[in-house]
């Protein structure tokens, strides 16, 4: 809970092994430094991942509109 709002403030919906790993990941890379960048950068990435799983898939209906 202390790794959260360090990196990422308090209104991110993100799970803390998402931060953990990224944090972890970005130590090992980068040192200092990336234990910041990477939990930032995993974060960015989990988010955009959710945003493109929730784009609408056009339906049967939908192509047989467009015939």
């Amino acid at each position: 809970n202390i790794l959260k709002p360090i990196f990422l403030g308090r209104g991110l919906d993100v799970p803390m092994v998402v931060i953990f790993m990224g944090a972890i990941g970005g130590l090992l890379l980068s040192g200092i430094i990336g234990l910041f960048i990477g939990a930032v950068v995993l974060t960015l990435g989990y988010k955009l991942f959710l945003a493109w799983l929730e784009v609408d898939q056009p339906t049967h209906e939908d192509k047989a509109d467009k015939l």
